[in-house]
């Protein structure tokens, strides 16, 4: 039987990315974009790993 694929996090990704940038705003007074894309695509990446390894675990309990 096959398994639903894991959705890619896009909504938490942007979440952090404005997350990041309103940060930027309000501390120094400009934002950083390149900074706040990094930063927010390697935390999406981080989660979706985290995402993937969780249903693998539920999975195999199964």
């Amino acid at each position: 039987m096959a398994q639903p694929q894991v959705p890619f996090p896009l909504a938490e990704g942007l979440g952090i990315f404005f997350g990041i940038a309103a940060w930027d705003v309000l501390s120094v007074g400009t934002v950083d974009l390149l900074t706040a894309g990094l930063l927010s695509a390697g935390a999406a990446g981080v989660w979706y790993g985290a995402r993937c390894w969780l249903a693998h675990r539920r999975r195999k309990r199964l």
